[in-house]
Formats: structure tokens, C-alpha cells, sequence
């Protein structure tokens, strides 16, 4: 199958023109970075560690953030805070929406502790429980779907974050900008299919149930990323684990390799991957191969981390868009998401 038969890449399933939002990353980060170099935000107290409130595309912020860490930061995607919160604690609540239920209560609670807070959205209740408490609130712009505003949510974090030295980060942004260059202009939608990478492994995805693999503390938080961006724009499963974890237990999975027929593993590697990983991937691609287990390996652009870790999430995001249209879906949608948040505010009413 080529582009000529146009028979998967079909712009009409892409009514909200998410391909639009996808070729702008660059300019999306390039004014990310902005808002975070204009907000000014001094903790009043020395800050040892932080927790970013969040879930989905918003939670990505601090998967982000963590990668780059120079104190403990933890993703906290639950209703409640972990109980070694204090003053010491940066809280950072980041909703894109601004109404993230989770986030939403983590932050009161955070409120009610005392703790410094920084807080992140669009708008909606968080910005409003901001500006009641005299909050430090950093607001992005709104119109977008939340895993569409990774840049909006995650670089102004890392400006604040590197400027107060809890992250190492702020001195790679023209790295940054290349390497996203490099895949927009190998993925874009003008270029064919055989020359496009993402389109290529699009369509290898395609009928089957994608498996993302990246390492820890690099490629691991690529992965999540990778997975959930086919689950919330191709409506497909897929699913995602880490080196050198996935050795002690998934590893055994290739025994049923009867079983694995649907699977089509993705190994992300970098320049950054500790060296045994690199070996552990180089076994597990020979056991992949043993096994009969299809497998596409991802390498990154640019040379710096931050470069090579935004190059391989932007990658992702061009490959899930694909595989939407090749699944004859329009990426943009996620109504069975809002009819559950319908559901679930109906049946946790009488909890408030």
C-alpha cells in the first residue's frame, strides 16, 4: 500500500484538523518557553522536593520534569498527597482543563497543609481556587486537548523548575528545536510513505496491539507517552514497560509466544540509555526475532537529552495520528473519556 492509493491517509477523518495543532508543536514550545520565562514565582521557603498533581496529557508535565530532576519529584496521580508532604514540598497542581477531579482534590488538601503550591491551567476551578488563596498561578492557553498542550504544560515547569536549580534543563533549548525540526520534517503529512517514518509505523501498528518499550529514568516516561497517545487518538490498545524491569517478569511472556501474534513491539533507545540496557535491548531484539514477535525500533533526534526525549515524544505523536486515520477515526474526540466523567459526577455527587 503506498499514498497514491490514498486509501488509509484520509484527511476527512481529521475534522478538528488535529494535524495542524501536531505541525506547530515547534511554535507551541517556542511560546511554552516564554510564559515560563516571563512568570515569576519565589517559594518562600527552601524547596528539597517537589510533587506534580496531575493526570493524563497534564501528568506528562511532571513525567517530563522528573526525567530532568535534581530533587526527588514525584508524579502524584491520585485524590490525596503521599504523607511525607511539608514545607519543604513544592506542590505543583497541572490540569489543563483546570477541573481534573484528582488534582483538584490533592490541591485543597495541599491548601490545607500549608504547603507552597504552584499551580498550572487553562482555567476552570483551579485557577479559581488560585486567585482565592493568593496562589501562584501560571496560566496556558485554552482550545486545545490536553495531550495536545505537552509543550504549553511542560516547558513553562522546566523553565521555573531549572530557574530555581531543582532541574537540569534550561540550556539545551536550541537542541530542542532541531531535533523537532528533524521529525516534523521526515513525518509530516506531505512527505510519502515510504520516505515518512511515522506513517510507516502506523502502518505496521495497524491490526495490532502496540507494546512500547523504553528504559528507566530516560525512555520510560516516552513510552507512557507513546502508548496513551495510540490510546486516546488511534482508540486502539496499546500498552508500554521499561528496561530493565520488564526482564524480571514480561520477559517470560515469550514462552506463549502463540499468544503474542497480535503484538507488535516499539524499542525506544537514545544516546542516554545506560550502557547494560543497551545489551538487555540487544538479547530481547534476538529474542523477539526467536519468537516470531514483529519489532520497530525508535531511535531519537538531536544530541542533547531534552533534544532526544521531546524528539521521540513528538515522533509519537505523528505515529498515533496516523494510525487514527488508517483506523478511519477522527484523533481529536475522546467521548467515551467525557461520558465517563459525566457518569462518575453523577455517582460521586453525594460524596461532596
Amino acid at each position: 500500500m503506498d499514498d497514491k492509493e490514498n486509501t488509509w491517509f484520509d484527511e476527512r477523518y481529521d475534522k478538528s484538523r488535529m494535524i495542524d495543532t501536531i505541525d506547530s508543536f515547534d511554535d507551541q514550545c517556542r511560546e511554552a518557553i516564554k510564559l515560563g520565562e516571563g512568570f515569576a514565582f519565589s517559594p518562600e521557603e527552601e524547596i528539597d522536593k517537589v510533587i506534580v498533581c496531575g493526570m493524563g496529557g497534564s501528568a506528562m508535565a511532571g513525567e517530563i520534569a522528573r526525567r530532568f530532576a535534581n530533587v526527588p519529584i514525584i508524579v502524584n496521580r491520585n485524590y490525596t498527597l503521599p504523607g511525607f508532604a511539608d514545607r519543604r514540598t513544592l506542590l505543583v497542581a497541572i490540569s489543563y482543563s483546570g477541573n481534573t477531579a484528582e488534582t483538584l482534590s490533592s490541591l485543597k488538601e495541599g491548601i490545607d497543609k500549608n504547603l507552597q503550591v504552584l499551580c498550572i491551567a487553562s482555567g476552570g476551578n483551579i485557577m479559581n481556587i488560585a486567585r482565592e488563596n493568593d496562589i501562584p498561578f501560571l496560566q496556558v492557553p485554552a482550545g486545545y486537548q490536553p495531550r495536545a498542550a505537552t509543550g504549553y504544560l511542560a516547558l513553562p515547569l522546566l523553565v521555573i523548575l531549572s530557574r530555581l536549580g531543582l532541574v537540569e534543563a534550561g540550556d539545551q533549548w536550541g537542541d530542542l528545536f532541531t531535533a523537532l525540526a528533524r521529525i516534523k520534517e521526515s513525518c509530516t503529512a506531505g512527505v510519502a510513505l515510504k520516505e515518512n517514518p511515522a506513517k510507516e509505523l502506523a502502518q505496521a501498528l495497524h491490526g495490532c496491539v502496540p507494546v512500547i518499550y523504553g528504559t528507566a529514568g530516560n525512555t520510560d516516561l516516552v513510552a507512557m507517552r507513546f502508548k496513551t497517545q495510540i490510546n486516546e487518538n488511534a482508540k486502539q490498545p496499546a500498552y508500554w514497560n521499561a528496561f530493565s524491569e520488564l526482564n524480571h517478569n514480561e520477559i517470560l511472556a515469550l514462552v506463549r509466544s502463540d499468544l503474542l501474534a497480535s503484538q507488535h513491539i516499539v524499542l525506544l533507545q537514545n544516546s542516554y540509555d545506560h550502557p547494560e540496557n543497551r545489551i538487555r535491548m540487544e538479547i530481547m531484539a534476538g529474542l523477539f526475532e526467536q519468537h516470531n514477535v514483529p519489532r520497530t525500533d525508535v531511535k531519537a533526534q538531536g544530541e542533547t537529552e531534552l533534544g532526544q526525549v521531546f524528539s521521540q515524544i513528538y515522533f509519537g505523536d505523528y505515529v498515533s495520528y496516523y494510525l487514527a486515520l488508517i483506523n478511519k477515526l477522527d484523533p481529536t474526540p475522546v467521548e467515551l473519556i467525557e461520558k465517563f466523567k459525566i457518569d462518575l459526577a453523577k455517582k460521586t455527587a453525594d460524596l461532596l
